[in-house]
């Protein structure tokens, strides 16, 4: 064996155990000594894990220009694709990766099948998901896992599932998705893959899936494993990703300081390594000090991300907080033209939210469906949670308010089961409007005073005040002073029933009814039952 023969193995050897800066090293003597393409090849698989990525496209097109010297196509086209990829992970530029992408197809279309064509299908599968193409995506990276296994190569295998189960879940298979995620990520973690740089796809896209469909338990669960890699092998821009992602699991629970501290470490970390990914870090950034109530900001952090569908949802989140639902409607509308599959969860959400106080319940009964549809083929709780306090809030919009309280209930019940009390306490602000709509207000003060607590907790600072509006204005309802009986005689009243009558109706003697409207009567300082129904209109309960 030759003395650069000898560096190359060594080169690679360090690259697969993860040690990059010893490996650069190696590779750039080889290259320096001899200016062998598989040195200055070894150099930019390194230079990627070491955020240098200047020297990842200077030196993989070194490699690309010295294989194709040496008519060596199979390495030519390799390197081709990893140039594709670099162009559009490292950099957003799509066309340049799909230059590469083909001139990499047409170099190893005369070559026997190989490790190549698995990693080009894998390459051009992720660039078919970042575009939306989730069918093409699915195809592409049922082909990495066939060659990976034809060939004996678990890194391919084990990262084409990894896809294969993001893509799944982007067409709106969630519980096929997540399976494949799992299973990935554990055959990743557990050693199976030859090269450690080959765990990032399977943990990453598990965090992102996680994140995607809601399901905070799984994200829970794994994120230990997952950090604790990234933390062992120094994993810079993957860390910082994961931490991204994960600190969207703190918000969801409730603990917003810790998920402060997540995002600006991972934005200010991102910014340096990946400016193109520091985006995910201030759109989650945004939403947090929307809030907060910290409106400005979070406008400007919206802003920096706005090609993300996360900051076009903030940004209509922002113009409901305002009062402008038209404007939060038209977003909502927009971005849904351009969304697929269990993506489009919270974007409907936001659709319904804007809808309903469009006092056009009409527009929304389709998004109502479809959350429906979402959360019974996900089957995961928080999600289910959203579908119920939709329905419920498009019940009160059509005047449903028994089949709203009762969903807008079970909703919330199923939000706190699952750790959300955010947005728990927004769906008791939606049951309060409901309760004062029905005469309730007794109960929608309750629920209100629980909601103002949550959010003060929290942090919530303008959601706060909001709940504390409508405790005072369901206080000052002079039903509030009614019991709950007293407000369902009242009803009765109101639509003509004798004292009789409405005994009968309650199952109640006919002196109890009779005590109880004099209560009502004097409780409320009304005159005569012909003034307790028009009360009574006045106040919705018809």
């Amino acid at each position: 064996m030759t003395v650069i023969a000898a560096r190359l193995r060594e080169g690679r050897d360090l690259v697969r155990r993860g040690a990059w800066a010893e490996a650069r090293k190696v590779f750039a003597i080889a290259f320096e000594e001899s200016g062998d393409p598989a040195a200055a090849e070894g150099i930019a698989r390194a230079a990627w894990w070491l955020e240098d990525d200047t020297e990842v496209t200077a030196r993989y097109e070194d490699a690309y220009r010295g294989y194709r010297i040496a008519g060596d196509d199979r390495g030519a086209g390799r390197v081709a694709a990893w140039l594709g990829n670099g162009a559009l992970q490292l950099r957003g530029e799509a066309a340049v990766a799909q230059g590469w992408f083909q001139r990499a197809e047409r170099l190893l279309a005369e070559q026997s099948e190989g490790e190549e064509h698995g990693l080009l299908a894998l390459f051009k599968g992720m660039a078919a998901r970042s575009r939306g193409d989730m069918r093409e995506a699915t195809e592409l990276a049922a082909r990495a896992v066939e060659i990976g296994r034809r060939l004996g190569s678990p890194d391919l295998e084990i990262q084409g599932m990894a896809l294969n189960g993001m893509a799944r879940i982007g067409q709106g298979e969630v519980a096929d998705g997540m399976r494949l995620l799992d299973e990935a990520a554990a055959a990743a973690l557990a050693g199976e893959v030859r090269e450690v740089g080959s765990v990032w796809i399977p943990t990453c896209f598990l965090v992102q899936g996680c994140e995607q469909v809601r399901d905070w338990d799984r994200a829970e669960q794994w994120r230990a494993r997952v950090m604790d890699f990234c933390r062992r092998f120094d994993l810079g821009t993957p860390f910082s990703r994961c931490r991204t992602h994960y600190s969207t699991i703190l918000l969801w629970r409730g603990d917003w300081a810790a998920a402060e501290a997540e995002l600006l470490h991972a934005a200010k970390a991102l910014r340096i390594q990946r400016p193109l990914f520091a985006a995910e870090a201030w759109v989650r950034l945004g939403e947090l000090r929307r809030r907060q109530g910290r409106w400005e900001e979070a406008a400007e952090l919206f802003a920096l991300s706005r090609s993300l569908p996360a900051a076009r949802i903030g940004q209509a989140e922002l113009r409901l907080d305002r009062g402008d639902p038209e404007g939060a409607l038209d977003i909502a509308g927009r971005l849904l033209d351009a969304l697929s599959g269990a993506e489009r969860g919270p974007a409907l959400e936001v659709f319904v939210r804007a809808g309903v106080r469009t006092k056009n319940p009409d527009v929304v009964a389709r998004a109502v469906e479809e959350l429906a549809e979402i959360a019974r083929v996900s089957g995961i709780e928080a999600v289910e949670a959203a579908a119920l306090w939709a329905r419920g809030a498009h019940r009160a919009a059509l005047t449903d308010t028994a089949g709203a309280i009762t969903l807008l209930e079970k909703g919330i019940e199923l939000y706190e089961r699952a750790g959300g009390p955010y947005d728990a306490a927004r769906a008791r602000i939606e049951l309060v409007s409901v309760l004062l709509a029905s005469g309730r207000a007794g109960p929608a003060v309750e629920e209100a005073r629980v909601a103002q607590e949550v959010f003060e907790r929290l942090g919530a600072t303008a959601d706060a005040r909001r709940a504390n509006r409508l405790v005072t204005r369901a206080q000052s309802t002079p039903t509030a002073e009614l019991t709950s009986r007293q407000v369902e005689i009242l009803r009765l009243l109101a639509v003509g029933l004798t004292n009789a009558e409405i005994a009968n109706r309650l199952v109640l003697s006919e002196h109890t009814v009779k005590r109880h409207v004099a209560n009502i009567l004097g409780r409320l300082a009304l005159p005569s039952r012909t003034a307790a129904v028009a009360y009574a209109s006045r106040a919705g309960l018809l």
